[in-house]
């Protein structure tokens, strides 16, 4: 058996959670642009302003 047929559970099970926690984290913020899409129309980016926000604060 080679070496490179060998899975690391660790490293593969560090992607998988990765890989979740990016599409759970697309999918929140595909609701929330399209709940501020509704509730402010005319605004361009009303999403990033509002994530920028929040983590500014989180900062303080």
């Amino acid at each position: 058996m080679s070496d490179k047929n060998v899975v690391d559970f660790a490293t593969a099970g560090a992607r998988h959670k990765h890989e979740r926690m990016h599409r759970d984290k697309e999918e929140k913020v595909e609701s929330l642009r399209e709940r501020f899409e509704q509730a402010l129309p005319d605004k361009k980016t009303p999403v990033k302003d509002y994530l920028r926000k929040k983590r500014a604060k989180k900062k303080r």
